[in-house]
């Protein structure tokens, strides 16, 4: 699901800078955006074998990027 969730959501980017839209569109968009793409980070980090302090810092950080921005579902 995962895999495919940024390809459908790819339009999204492409016309989010019409002229016709209004700024609340816009804005909504970008969020929508940005927790598909936190929800993608986390998957990918997710799937590694070993993980470092580093890489549970950047899990960390996609989850609460994630929690931020589900609202806009």
């Amino acid at each position: 699901m995962i895999r495919t969730l940024a390809v459908n959501c790819a339009p999204i980017l492409d016309c989010s800078q019409d002229a016709g839209k209004a700024a609340v569109e816009t804005a909504s968009d970008e969020m929508v955006m940005e927790a598909v793409w936190a929800l993608f980070q986390f998957s990918l980090l997710v799937s590694l074998q070993n993980h470092s302090d580093l890489s549970l810092n950047a899990l960390d950080d996609a989850l609460k990027g994630f929690y931020q921005t589900k609202f806009i579902f």
